[in-house]
This record gives structure tokens, sequence and C-alpha cells, in this order.
């Protein structure tokens, strides 16, 4: 419980720092808008006491003016209430949003590997919706049925205290059962909610991958999945109705009969001259004004506890800190490009290496292939020198110093990486290219996509580099893919290029037309190409074999050959199956 309260605790602090001003006007607004309201039943007795039942005109006339003049006030008041007090909810869950999303994306990768997707979506959508809708609930509704239940209890009491008691008992009683109500089907809304996630991924994958279900003839499995899922989603929702049937007209069959049972008695104590006709019908007007209000107040504390749990998972976003440290001491504006792993220990979970006491000097311009089986530790160090983790023992430097102390824009603007499956993004080719980095020009896009020799191909689309590729390139070849994933990393000239697995995805054809022009993107560069393809080693000036995270080979084609060790082993294999390599 202490854990709720510091968390709604905070909630609350940081939505008044974001948006204060708009609070206080959305409770100001409501509270004149509620006083307003509630002063219309006695207005309404007076004109009927005071008025008809004495034939005065003028009274009449006065007090009709008076509820007319409070009902506009009441409805002006409302707007400016309804209007602010969105803007404070609003405001409040796009802050929320950015600050979790922003800190989100600055986490290392080894934050990315024990979350999907998926729940970063949720928290960052889905949680931050629900405490806006309940923030704009409070704001207006909940203060605004806290001094209605005030106000109208007063002029209740004033009226009749027996039956005050009474209605008040009563209208109790039934915001209990809203509360009770709105707790049991919080969950069925959650589950419903958790569905819709669900059918939303299965539709977004079968549409991102349509070709691999097309291909497979996968159409029947998965219209059979969505069909399951969504019947499972209307179970639920006709539990959710059945349940608001039922318990939703409870509250106001409770009131309906306190209702009659006022009219019944008031209308006795009228015959004796206990109670006039105006304190009766001001008295029904606020038994009737109690019902919203006391409802409401229920849901907003059913909705308590799970905007308390939306709200500490978006917090627990805003308050996680990388496990690399930001160091911005050293500025690394242009490189040679030496780059020195030194007794290089790493491993995904802590206690188990995937790399181990790994040493290698790697000289400026050089081209160094790293081959080995898969799961060897080829593409754990491309990101462990782009920085994506950080090593565990030992130190990574790129001429001299220590990448640890770099600025990681710096860092990472210095060197181009290719990742094994690239992301083409549903954007034109220019942006794909650029990735809205402002200091490129599109004069360098040409000049990268000609060296990825992607060019040709582009001028050959109608709109050319202004060409939507598709989510997730899908208009594209996996070659052409590729290519633009390579002038993405071309385009800010680095002098380190990183190539993960490059021509993996690839058929041998185009496998072998990247090969060649891969000689011509290298030039100039220190370049590392981790593969299990045998075909890229002709690029290299040194071959590096690794195996369960450690290198065991090292040098020249001929002489990992005459050797007759795992580099030998992996080549006879790809002889054997058909994919051989040009004489060097």
């Amino acid at each position: 419980m202490q854990q709720y309260k510091n968390v709604f605790t905070r909630l609350i602090k940081f939505s008044l720092s974001v948006s204060w001003h708009w609070f206080t006007i959305s409770i100001i607004f409501t509270a004149i808008a509620v006083f307003a309201s509630t002063l219309i039943p006695m207005f309404t007795r007076y004109a009927i006491d005071e008025g008809i039942m004495a034939n005065n005109f003028n009274i009449i006339l006065r007090y009709s003016l008076y509820v007319l003049l409070a009902i506009i006030i009441s409805s002006l008041s409302r707007i400016v209430s309804a209007y602010s007090g969105s803007r404070f909810a609003h405001g409040v869950s796009h802050e929320l949003r950015i600050r979790a999303f922003s800190n989100t994306i600055e986490q290392s990768l080894d934050f990315f590997d024990r979350f999907t997707t998926g729940q970063f979506i949720s928290r960052i959508t889905n949680d931050s919706e629900r405490i806006s809708m309940f923030l704009n609930a409070m704001s207006r509704f909940f203060i605004n049925d806290i001094l209605t239940v005030i106000i109208a209890s007063y002029f209740m009491f004033t009226m009749n205290v027996m039956l005050a008691i009474i209605s008040i008992v009563i209208a109790i009683i039934a915001s209990y059962i809203s509360f009770r109500s709105a707790s049991m089907i919080r969950p069925l809304i959650d589950d419903s909610r958790r569905i819709v996630s669900e059918i939303t991924s299965i539709a977004s994958n079968d549409l991102a991958n349509i070709k691999t279900v097309k291909g497979l003839a996968l159409e029947e499995r998965e219209l059979r999945v969505y069909s399951d899922r969504n019947r499972d989603l209307y179970t639920i929702n006709i539990r959710i109705a059945r349940m608001r049937s039922i318990y939703g007209s409870m509250p106001f069959l409770l009131i309906g009969i306190l209702a009659t049972f006022i009219l019944f008695y008031g209308s006795i104590m009228i015959i004796r001259g206990l109670m006039s006709i105006g304190e009766l019908t001001a008295f029904m007007s606020y038994l009737f004004m109690l019902m919203f209000p006391l409802t409401m107040i229920g849901n907003i504390f059913a909705d308590y506890q799970a905007v308390i749990v939306s709200a500490r998972r978006l917090f627990e976003l805003i308050d996680m800190r990388p496990n690399i440290t930001i160091n911005n001491n050293i500025s690394l504006k242009s490189i040679r490009g030496e780059i020195c792993f030194r007794n290089v220990w790493f491993g995904y979970v802590k206690g188990k290496y995937v790399i181990k006491n790994i040493n290698l000097r790697i000289e400026p311009g050089e081209k160094i292939v790293i081959i080995g089986p898969p799961g060897s530790g080829k593409s754990t160090l491309l990101k462990l020198l782009m920085r994506f983790y950080e090593v565990d023992e030992g130190s990574i430097t790129i001429d001299g110093i220590d990448i640890r102390e770099i600025n990681i824009e710096d860092l990472r603007r210095n060197i181009g990486y290719v990742p094994q499956e690239p992301y083409i993004f549903n954007r034109t080719i220019f942006e794909n290219i650029a990735m809205d980095r402002k200091w490129i020009t599109f004069d360098d896009v040409i000049r990268a996509a000609k060296i990825a020799k992607i060019h040709d191909f582009i001028e050959t689309l109608p709109n050319k580099y202004n060409t939507i590729v598709g989510e997730r390139g899908l208009n594209l070849s996996g070659g052409q893919r590729q290519r633009i994933a390579i002038a993405r990393a071309l385009v800010g000239d680095p002098k380190i290029l990183l190539l993960d697995d490059p021509v993996s995805n690839l058929d041998a054809e185009t496998e072998k037309q990247l090969v060649d022009d891969l000689e011509e993107v290298l030039r100039g560069k220190t370049a590392i190409i981790a593969t299990q393809r045998i075909s890229l080693t002709k690029l290299a000036n040194r071959i590096i074999v690794m195996d369960n995270g450690e290198i065991v080979e090292e040098g020249t084609h001929d002489e990992l050959i005459a050797r007759k060790g795992l580099y030998y082993r992996i080549y006879m294999s790809f002889l054997g199956e058909g994919d051989r390599i040009e004489e060097r």
C-alpha cells in the first residue's frame, strides 16, 4: 500500500510540475460550475413556494432569471473546465511518453535483449493513455463530484435531516456497488486490451511477412489463429457487457426506489404541513444530483490501482539508466583507423563469456575478415566496437584512445556499421540513406549510392530518390536492401567500416556481384567483416578465425589452408557445397 502511495504521490507531483496552471484553471472553473448548478434547485424551491404558491409573478420572474443565470455560468465554466482539464491530462501524458521513449532509446542493447517490442509499445502508449484518462477524470469529474456531494448534502440537511441521512446512506451503497462492479470489470478490460494487442501483432506480422505467408500457403493457418484470438476477444467483451448491464443498473434501481419513497413520504409531510412543495422538489433534485457523482467516484477509485500500475511501469522506463556509461571527455573529429582489442572479455549473461581474452590489432586501412561457425562471437566483436555493449574486462581502443572515453556520437559517426539484417524504414530512399543526419547533403547521398552500386537502380524508379520503399523495404530485393544499408553506412564517409555477414541472405549471383563491388566500397578504409561465407575472404588482408569466443587462427588464406585447421575445414565444407572461391 505504501508503494502505491509513493507512486501516486510522484505521479501527482510530476503532473503538477508539467501542467499545474491548466490543473488550477480546471479546478477553479469546476468549483464555479458546481456552485452555480447546485443553486438551481434552491432557486426552483423559492420560485415555487414564494412565487407560484403565492401567485407572485415578480418573484417567479426573478428566480427564473436566477436559474437562467446559474445555467449560463455553469455551462460556460464547464466549457473552460473541460478544455483546461483535457490540456492538463494530455500535457502530462505527452511528457510521460516523450520522457519514457527518450530514455528507452538511450538504453544499451542488453536492455532490449530482456524485453519485447510489444512491451515497450504497451507501456509508452497504453499506460500513458490510461493515465491521461484518469487525470482528466480526476481534474474534472472527481473534483466536480466531491463538491457536488458536499454542497447538495448540505442543502438536503437544511431541509430534512432524516431524509438526508437515508438518502446519503443509500447513495453510498449505490456508490459501493459501482466501485465493486468496476473492480470486477477492470481485469476483464485489461484482458481485452491484451488480446487486442495480440490481434494487432498477429495482423502486423502477417502483413509484414505476406510473401512468406503466401509462399508457404499459410493463409488458412494464420486466419485460424487470428479468428481464435478474435473469438476470445468476443467472449470477453460479452462478459463485460453482461456485467455492466447487471451491475450498472443496480445503483439506479436503488436510487429509484429511494426517490419513490421520498416522493411518497414527502407528499405526506406536505399534506401535514411539515414540508413545502418547493422543498420536496428541491430535495428530489438534489437526490438525483447525487446519483452520477457517487457512481463516478466509485469508478475512479476502482481505476486507481490500475493507474498506479501504469504509472509505475512508465516511471521504471524513465528511471532506467543504461549500463553503458556515457563519457564525453574526448571529441573524435577525425581518425586514422587503428583498432586494438586488448584482453577483451564479454558475456551477455554475467559469468557466461561469449568473448574470451581477445587480443587483436588492426592497422589503419587494413581489411580484416572474421570467420567462424555460428555463435563463435564474430558479430559480438563488432557490437562491442560500436559500444552497443560494454566490455566486462579489457579495453578497445581507436588510434590509442579507449572508446569508453570517446564521445559516443563522435565514435559512431566515425564508424559505418551494416548489421546482418539491416532495417529499411517505410520512407523514401533518400531518407533511408541520410537518416535525418542534418549535415548530410543530397550530393553526399548520391555519392554513397554510387559507391554502393545502387544509384543506377534508383534512377530507374519513377520518383528516384523520393521513392517510398514500403515497410521493411518489401518493395526491394535482398541485394537492393543490402546496398541501401551499405550506402547508409558510407554516406558520412567514415574511416572505419563494419560489415556483419553482408551476404548471408543473398542468392549466389547477387552475393558474387556484391563481393566484387565491396572492393571499391572498402578502398581507403579500415574494415572488419564478420561472416560465415568463404567468398568474402578474398577482400581480406588478414583472416581471423574464431571459435567459441576465442581467436583460434590468424593469417592469410594460403597460410590458413596450409595449417589444415578450422579455416581449412570451413573452406572444404564450402567447396563440398559447390561454393568455390576465386583463385587468389
